[in-house]
């Protein structure tokens, strides 16, 4: 399956674990975020993003790209900050979920930040990622 993992920017770590727990079982990331925020171009304040206006609208493009072409959409919250980008990803996933039938939306970890939006009915919370992998595989081995 493709997948899309969400998070906040100082999360990374995390992140990029949980992707590669994706990999290893045999999913593929559509867009791994995560590696722009080592490039030469930080974004991290307002007027970053407002001296590399093309940087951040190629990375917003990219990452919206990311959530449409993906499978199942994982959002990480055991993160103590909240994010902003990553409440977009998920809107877009939820829209996506409504009105296409896709993402399978997960929602990972112990929800250190809040938004109503992570008790959406399309919206499943699970505490591991391994729980999204395990119900992947049983919902895709089913005929």
């Amino acid at each position: 399956m493709k997948i899309f993992v969400s998070g906040q920017i100082n999360d990374l770590h995390n992140v990029r674990t949980v992707q590669q727990a994706f990999i290893k079982s045999g999913h593929t990331i559509t867009h791994d975020w995560t590696s722009n925020e080592t490039g030469a171009k930080m974004l991290e304040t307002p007027q970053d993003k407002l001296r590399n206006r093309e940087e951040a609208s190629n990375r917003a493009s990219k990452d919206i790209r990311g959530v449409i072409n993906c499978d199942a959409y994982v959002i990480c919250t055991d993160n103590a900050d909240c994010g902003k980008g990553m409440y977009v990803e998920l809107g877009a996933a939820l829209a996506l979920a409504k009105t296409k039938g896709s993402p399978q939306i997960f929602l990972v970890g112990k929800m250190n930040h809040m938004s109503v939006f992570y008790f959406h009915p399309l919206v499943r919370r699970v505490d591991t990622i391994e729980s999204v992998i395990k119900e992947l595989a049983n919902r895709n081995s089913k005929p």
